[in-house]
């Protein structure tokens, strides 16, 4: 038995596990319009439940205390609610998107109601972040909105994530995401951008200035085909860098542990191996994410994980001890898990965890039904 860092998913979409196998073979652009907007536009509150617990199931049993939600356009407080009786710490948002498909897209002064709902349900062990979508899903008065909005409070987008996205007319005509993002004044030390696979001459520069973050997500970078981001190139340049899965149907898998080990390998190609010491990862997952969002108490978690004989004793010989734990799968290896003195899975049992509303199954049919019938093509 082995205690090991708790680790803190900094980009996942807990509305779309529901889906996971329902979005294959498809680049970013229509694997949004012709999968993910229509399956998430078809929850109920109901569906969305079923979606949060199976996401904070997997979460929490690999060993993460802490996360971010990009959220859902409606029903975000549905998320809030689990949010807050699962024990978790969080930072949750409601997607935002005034620009798109009619079946999912709200108007401005819709999407700001919505906020304050949100953010009037939050608490401290879940606090409010603002995120908009992404350039292609937000119109100019949706970003004018946010710059009204307080300054510390948490701010996330995705990033100059795949070629589709960077052919966008406004983009373009900017020099690249990270410019535009910076002139619409979004860019800020509270600020996460999702991805960051295609930045533009001067942009790394930009991050640096404004002190904005950067999440990785390696794998869902390589399933839709968006590239590989220069992680190390960003980490010479000082900029921080978090962790995160994603989504399920993109993704697969809500275990940090294969997002490390992936990362770190990719680093080897961007770089050379040994570049990214395997402390560094356990930090980026871990420790950096909980600072960057005032997770308080955060060192005070505890994660136990089960190692065979064979594991100690590898370990103990181990060159880079903490590479070895890091790569370690902890799905179905993790027997405890600790946050802030309350227990929330020990030994396959999730104590804080409401009961799903209906199955998995009929939670499935009626969110393939209800896009089915919003336009969704087969």
């Amino acid at each position: 038995m082995e205690r090991v860092t708790p680790t803190v998913q900094s980009h996942v979409h807990l509305c779309q596990t529901l889906f996971r196998g329902m979005a294959e073979n498809r680049t970013l652009i229509p694997w949004l319009e012709e999968r993910i907007w229509p399956l998430e536009a078809a929850h109920t509150p109901e569906t969305l439940a079923v979606s949060v617990i199976l996401s904070l199931r997997e979460i929490i049993s690999t060993g993460s205390t802490g996360l971010l939600d990009m959220g859902s356009v409606e029903h975000s407080t549905t998320t809030v609610d689990i949010l807050k009786e699962s024990g978790i710490r969080a930072v949750a948002c409601n997607a935002l998107m005034d620009r798109g498909p009619d079946f999912i897209k709200k108007p401005l002064s819709w999407l700001i109601k919505e906020s304050e709902k949100v953010e009037k349900s939050c608490t401290k062990q879940v606090q409010y972040g603002l995120a908009p979508r992404f350039v292609l899903s937000c119109t100019p008065q949706l970003w004018q909105w946010l710059e009204t909005k307080e300054r510390n409070t948490i701010r996330t987008t995705h990033a100059a994530e795949a070629p589709g996205e960077m052919a966008d007319e406004w983009i373009a005509e900017k020099g690249g995401n990270i410019h535009l993002l910076n002139s619409l004044n979004f860019l800020s030390p509270g600020t996460l951008l999702a991805h960051c696979v295609h930045l533009q001459p001067g942009e790394i520069e930009l991050l640096k200035q404004t002190k904005t973050a950067v999440v990785h997500c390696p794998w869902t970078n390589l399933h839709l085909g968006s590239g590989i981001a220069d992680i190390p190139e960003l980490i010479k340049n000082n900029i921080t860098i978090l962790l995160g899965s994603d989504g399920a149907p993109c993704n697969n898998r809500l275990d940090l542990s294969g997002e490390i080990r992936l990362a770190a390998n990719l680093a080897s190609i961007k770089a050379k191996p040994g570049t990214i010491s395997g402390a560094t990862w356990a930090e980026i997952s871990s420790t950096r994410a909980a600072e960057f969002f005032n997770f308080e108490n955060f060192k005070n978690d505890k994660v136990h994980l089960n190692l065979t004989e064979t594991e100690e004793d590898e370990l103990a010989g181990a060159e880079d001890r903490q590479r070895y734990l890091n790569e370690i799968p902890r799905a179905g290896r993790v027997t405890k898990v600790e946050c802030n003195g309350k227990v929330l899975y020990d030994h396959g049992e999730f104590p804080t965890l409401p009961k799903l509303p209906m199955s998995i199954k009929r939670a499935r049919e009626i969110v393939w039904n209800r896009a089915l019938s919003l336009g969704m093509q087969l």
